[in-house]
């Protein structure tokens, strides 16, 4: 006798999470015999999908939030990526390259951590950075072939704000309800649902039902495929992501930002390196005086979580 197959409702993102629910409501129309089952749990979860829906319509036109988070990342990964490059320049054997280097290196330690600033902080922060760095420090960046890296932080941070300003006009059409609580709703009657079905297959086998588990796990077959696979990998496994000891630092009584080398390796497949800016970013804590400070790794693009080591700060 067969079963219902488990539905992995953690890997689908919202469309698929709506496509997949619309689908076995679908094949209940069809197999009206085993709707009859689950009449009493059917309203509940026909009155969820419709709020899913209406959920889902309103983030398709607005995607402020995520986009806001997402202009964000480009605005810090832009300024790790000219602090890294400045750390970098800083042991170089040019003279005139270290001393460039140095200046725009004290000029930035100013700011103190502007990626853990909040949003209008940051941004006022980020602000003058960009109007010291294309006047005051103007031949510094030349020097450290940073016009690529100030360029984006421009742009990134002129998008930023364009979103934010946006998000502020629409806060108050929001709908009350949480698209994650009622994914949550729709998920428990669906469960109680496949129970009943697969507890009156047992009991009393049809054509009809055996039918109708046979196509539903069909379903459950291809949307577990096509999103089981394609989940993000979470640096946050122990197992998984493996950073690099980080040297010690030299206190300068400024922030310390090392980027560090880490690699991801998982199931027997090969290890990956992966890669500052496009895989990660980094964020850190206690990272100015001497001592213990943390840095922080966080997944971007397909990987996601956060891996936090340490490092020493020492005269």
């Amino acid at each position: 006798m067969k079963k219902i197959k488990s539905i992995y409702f953690q890997y689908l993102r919202n469309e698929a999470h709506y496509e997949f629910s619309w689908t076995f409501d679908q094949l209940l129309d069809v197999y009206t015999t085993v709707k009859a089952m689950v009449a009493t749990l059917y309203g509940t979860f026909s009155g969820l999908l419709a709020l899913e829906k209406k959920l889902l319509d309103a983030a398709r036109a607005s995607q402020l939030t995520a986009q806001l988070v997402e202009a964000d990342r480009r605005v810090d990964h832009a300024v790790s990526a000219i602090n890294a490059t400045i750390n970098a320049a800083m042991l170089s054997l040019n003279a005139g390259i270290v001393d460039a280097a140095r200046r725009l290196h004290a000029r930035l330690g100013e700011f103190g951590n502007i990626r853990g600033k909040a949003y209008e902080e940051e941004t006022a922060a980020v602000q003058v950075l960009l109007d010291d760095l294309n006047t005051t420090f103007a031949w510094e960046v030349k020097q450290l072939d940073l016009d690529d890296w100030v360029a984006e932080l421009t742009e990134a941070t002129g998008e930023f704000t364009r979103i934010y300003l946006e998000r502020g006009r629409e806060k108050s059409q929001r709908p009350t309800e949480r698209l994650e609580d009622v994914r949550r709703e729709i998920e428990g009657v669906y469960r109680g649902m496949v129970t009943v079905i697969d507890a009156n297959e047992i009991v009393s086998p049809t054509p009809n039902g055996a039918a109708f588990i046979a196509e539903l796990n069909v379903q459950v077959d291809y949307f577990n495929e096509h999103n089981h696979h394609h989940a993000r990998k979470d640096i946050g496994v122990t197992e998984h992501c493996v950073v690099e000891p980080v040297e010690t630092q030299q206190y300068t009584e400024k922030a310390v930002t090392p980027i560090p080398r880490a690699y991801y390796r998982e199931g027997g497949k090969p290890t990956v390196e992966l890669v500052f800016a496009k895989d990660f970013f980094v964020t850190y804590k206690n990272n100015v005086d001497v001592g213990t400070a943390d840095l922080t790794l966080h997944g971007k693009g397909v990987y996601k979580g956060q891996k936090t080591v340490t490092f020493n700060i020492a005269r």
